[in-house]
């Protein structure tokens, strides 16, 4: 697997205007201008489209591991543990798939993340970009809190109450969870 040079621009201080840096875990941003009040904020928050890597398959790699669709990127470094935001809305807003950024609209049903009884943000997945997370993403491979369930757009709708239901359901009958709840299960 090749890395892609990825170069997004550094995104400025809201306050001051001076670049912002990523530090310690890529999950933060902190201004260069020690002066400055405005540290440590969620990357995902400063970052909007330009720059970012494209839609589509296959996705740019950086260190070994391709780049999601919905994770920033700063200068050279992806933030890993972060989500653009402005990317986020917009898979929620259109139906679009958080790992490559397409339409999934072309499915029937899509995939979502649950943990701890709730949707993950970031919205659906196609099925062969779930499993390209899973492959890609250490946590969402080894971390038993996440369950993948299979689910409808008009499940969408702004409340995920009834696929929280039917893992509950599902719980219930068999008593376990298993990694992926298909709708007819």
């Amino acid at each position: 697997m090749s890395t892609t040079v990825l170069l997004a621009p550094f995104p400025s201080c809201p306050d001051c205007r001076r670049p912002l840096q990523l530090r310690f875990d890529t999950k933060y941003v902190y201004c260069l201008n020690t002066r400055c009040e405005f540290d440590g904020v969620a990357a995902g928050e400063v970052v909007g489209d330009e720059g970012q890597p494209g839609r589509g398959l296959p996705r740019p790699v950086s260190k070994g591991r391709s780049v999601p669709w919905v994770a920033p990127v700063i200068g050279d470094q992806v933030t890993w543990k972060a989500l653009n935001a402005v990317r986020v809305r917009a898979a929620e807003q259109h139906w679009l798939c958080q790992y490559c950024g397409d339409a999934l609209n072309s499915a029937p049903t899509a995939w979502v993340v649950v943990a701890q009884g709730e949707v993950a943000a970031g919205d659906g997945l196609h099925k062969g970009c779930l499993e390209l997370a899973r492959e890609e993403c250490p946590a969402l491979r080894n971390d038993p809190c996440f369950v993948f369930a299979e689910v409808r757009r008009e499940d969408q709708a702004h409340d995920w109450s009834p696929v929280i239901e039917r893992l509950m359901a599902y719980e219930d009958q068999h008593g376990r969870l298993p990694d992926l709840v298909p709708l007819h299960s």
